[in-house]
């Protein structure tokens, strides 16, 4: 009867599987069809870029969208860059008064203007109407006074904190955009937010941007989204952007204010943008800027590139250099199979909720059957447990939500898995192996004979397999357009690189009888100075692990790490994980070999360390972001690498071995004599 409720778990295993498979197959489709990039530059960088090389500014914008940028994002004027173009004279009247300039002018009088006041003085009849009607939202009840000296010398004086105002977005140059729309780029347009945010504000930059014709996307300007902090104004803004069917940017690697909320009103109009900074420009190669490129459409369905121009660097002809820095941006995308154009949002794809219990269902009945192997309890409490859980799983949609159930689900499988793949085959790491002895001495004898390597074939092989089963799963349950474009995130990374490390030593040290008892025996031997060390690795190695963990971490790469990546991303495209086939693998199989030839000093420690093998792979789907036939790519190429590498060392190590093991014999032979 007990071996019908395991086969009754492994079919809701291998049904959950299936149904991973198909959303994974649905999923890379949309994926695949998902190719084409936007290549933005900011027409502030570009008027940059001309005044320092001297170069024309119509004659560059020509030279751009020849070398592939196909869209140029216009800021918001602000006093500041309208001051620095000649458009307009801004000062305070204090400064008028300190300079005793005009004392007895007849506007200040008609005025009354008197200290603490602004002024602005603009020849454009419509610049200044725009600066006019701006401001005046801005400044709310405050008045402004107008005048005008002469036929075109227009004057506004007022009361305002300075501060403040010149962070104020002025609105947008209908001028600038014609230009760029003459020469046939897309418009992408970057509102700016206020400290002051009014519903007047809102509205005068919304209906600015309904009228406008043709606008690609938004990606809104500095720290915070148009309408931050009022929720009541960002949802104004997504009721319009949703409206008319606007698109709006997530700047990767930023935590602009107010985008995550805006991002899940709006989800269906989110579009990922990847930027390299002006600090980072300073110091990043062309090569290396062009490979992180890559590495963006690539790995994380980056689809809009906004593309900072190289501005200080010593080469002869700095607009011939940035072109030529477009030209292998647009050259190396279109060898990877990307489009290059106006980006558009990814497809909506969310998986049905009974897809999420059925998958949901397979990872309980693992969860089970990986507790069976901790505590013996009868079968009818294995049904009671799976029937608690399956209402657990009912009331916490009914109480959060799909998204908080899948990540819930995510995180468990996330951590039953790699668990699994270590206890469910500990045939090849712990159980009584046929092999007598270690027979290292015997000349006649190869290093790696076919019975082990056949050993660590089938072990490795298995223990990826089952990963690979929870990696999918976990895929399957996050596979929703939300957390492809990373608007939600899986939840727990630490917990799950850290957990089934834990549940492993808790099952070799604690939960078997007899290693509880060596384990207590060790404790009360005296502390040896290799003790020490392994101690002191293991503190070195978790420090490194669990920092080193997740998307973000405060431990760089070495120059040597980064050169074997960037390496094996030419190779493989697929870089797979360092911890997988430098030590996972490797470690797994020094402990089947050890395990082959009764070697059992420290061969625990080495299964544990050993278990960030298969917790990296279902690390790997863990990142939806990253489309799932690149994360199958990863995980073979990471199962392969680390075979080959894992035979290596295992070969190196039997050969230290043998070497030791002579060295003793021969000693042993000079004492008898």
């Amino acid at each position: 009867m007990k071996l019908e409720t395991k086969k009754v778990f492994i079919v809701f295993i291998v049904i959950s599987f299936i149904l991973s498979l198909i959303v994974g197959i649905k999923r890379s489709a949309i994926e695949n069809d998902y190719k084409q990039i936007d290549l933005v530059m900011s027409l502030n960088k570009i008027r940059e870029l001309s005044i320092k090389d001297g170069y024309d500014e119509y004659e560059l914008l020509k030279e751009l969208k020849s070398a592939g940028i196909t869209s140029i994002a216009i800021q918001e004027d602000t006093i500041q860059t309208l001051v620095s173009q000649g458009k307009i004279a801004f000062f305070s009247t204090n400064d008028i008064y300190k300079a005793n300039y005009l004392p007895d002018f007849d506007l200040f009088k008609r005025l009354n203007i008197s200290n603490n006041e602004l002024m602005i003085a603009c020849k454009d009849d419509d610049l200044f109407k725009r600066i006019k009607d701006n401001l005046q939202s801005f400044l709310g009840g405050t008045p402004l006074k107008i005048d005008q000296i002469g036929e075109k010398n227009h004057i506004m004086i007022f009361q305002a904190d300075e501060e403040d105002l010149m962070k104020l977005g002025l609105g947008f140059s209908k001028n600038d955009i014609e230009k760029i729309q003459e020469f046939g780029f897309n418009l992408i347009l970057r509102p700016k937010n206020t400290s002051k945010i009014t519903k007047d504000i809102i509205q005068q930059k919304i209906k600015f941007i309904e009228e406008s014709n043709d606008i690609s996307s938004l990606i809104f300007d500095e720290e915070e989204i148009l309408g931050y902090p009022s929720v009541k104004m960002m949802a104004e803004v997504a009721k319009h952007l949703q409206t008319h069917d606007i698109p709006f940017g997530i700047i990767e690697f930023t935590s602009q204010k107010g985008i995550q909320s805006l991002s899940s009103r709006i989800s269906n109009l989110a579009l990922r943008v990847h930027s390299i900074t002006k600090d980072e420009m300073d110091k990043i190669s062309l090569s290396k800027a062009v490979e992180r490129w890559l590495r963006a459409a690539q790995e994380r369905n980056i689809r809009v590139f906004y593309i900072n121009p190289f501005l200080n660097v010593r080469e002869e002809g700095l607009v011939k250099f940035n072109l030529e820095y477009i030209e292998k941006i647009n050259n190396q995308l279109i060898r990877s199979n990307f489009l290059i154009g106006k980006a558009t949002p990814l497809p909506s794809f969310q998986v049905p909720i009974y897809y999420i219990f059925m998958i949901g269902l397979g990872s309980i009945s693992a969860g089970i059957l990986l507790l069976k192997q901790y505590f013996k309890f009868k079968e009818q409490y294995e049904i009671i447990l799976f029937i608690l859980l399956f209402l657990f799983l009912l009331l916490i949609n009914n109480l959060f939500g799909k998204i908080i159930l899948a990540k819930m689900l995510a995180l468990a499988t996330a951590i039953i898995f790699p668990t699994m793949a270590i206890i469910f085959n500990k045939k090849y790491f712990t159980e009584k192996s046929e092999e007598v002895d270690l027979l290292l001495t015997s000349r006649n004898r190869h290093f790696l004979n076919l019975k082990l390597l056949k050993n660590i074939f089938f072990g490795i092989t298995r223990v990826m397999s089952i990963s690979l089963a929870g990696g999918l799963l976990v895929a399957a349950l996050l596979s929703n357009h939300q957390f492809m474009l990373a608007i939600q995130l899986f939840s727990g990374i630490k917990i799950a690189f850290i957990l089934p490390i834990t549940l492993v030593a808790f099952y070799y040290w604690w939960n078997d009888r007899s290693s509880n008892n060596s384990l207590l025996k060790e404790i009360k031997k005296p502390i040896l100075f290799e003790h020490a060390l392994l101690v002191l690795f293991i503190a070195v190695f978790g420090v490194i692990y669990i920092t080193r963990s997740g998307n973000f971490s405060f431990l760089s790469i070495s120059s040597v790490e980064e050169k074997i990546r960037i390496f094996l991303e030419k190779i493989l495209i697929a870089r797979p994980r360092n911890k997988e086939f430098l030590i996972g693998y490797p470690l797994l199989s020094i402990a089947i070999m050890m395990n082959y030839f009764k070697l059992n000093y420290l061969k625990i420690p080495i299964i544990i360390v050993g278990t960030v093998a298969p917790i990296t792979i279902v690390n790997t789907f863990c990142h939806i972001h990253s489309p799932i036939l690149f994360s199958l790519l990863r995980t073979f190429n990471g199962y392969w690498l680390g075979m080959l590498f894992s035979i290596l060392i295992v070969s190196i190590f039997i050969l230290f071995l043998r070497i030791f093991r002579n060295c003793v014999d021969g000693k042993r032979k000079q004492t008898s004599y």
